[in-house]
């Protein structure tokens, strides 16, 4: 059998970051974020995740997906990320560390393609902030 392919990034509050990468993988898995359960509109599992990873990975995926949603700027998202270059680097260590964690789980059956951006603080941070004073910098 040959080995699956996946795509690793975080979309915003999707639940997971693992996605199909190929046809023949979205063929056995299906679309969305194949680590993830599906919810209906109460709040009931209505679909479980097709691929299960160890409570240690879904703790740290759980935890950079809830990250994840905190780098767009709040007031527009268009305007520079509140993110400090210490959370970002905080952050980008910690996906390299699920990264790692998952390829170590799934790598026998998965080709694990990496797309997650490493984010950097915004070079036009400081002067937003001074324009913007009600919108803290995120310093984590």
């Amino acid at each position: 059998m040959t080995k699956g392919v996946l795509r690793f990034f975080f979309d915003y509050c999707a639940g997971g970051c693992l996605w199909a990468g190929d046809v023949a993988t979205r063929d056995r898995l299906g679309a969305g974020p194949v680590d993830a359960a599906v919810y209906d509109l109460e709040g009931r599992e209505s679909r479980k995740p097709r691929l299960v990873l160890s409570d240690a990975a879904r703790r740290l995926r759980d935890q950079l997906d809830t990250e994840h949603s905190g780098y767009l700027n709040p007031l527009y998202q268009l305007d520079p990320s509140p993110w400090t270059q210490a959370v970002c680097d905080n952050f980008n260590a910690s996906v390299d560390r699920l990264l790692a964690i998952l390829r170590n789980e799934l790598g026998a059956d998965y080709e694990i393609l990496d797309q997650q951006r490493r984010y950097v603080e915004d070079p036009a941070l400081g002067k937003y902030l001074a324009a913007n004073p009600k919108l803290a910098a995120i310093k984590r």
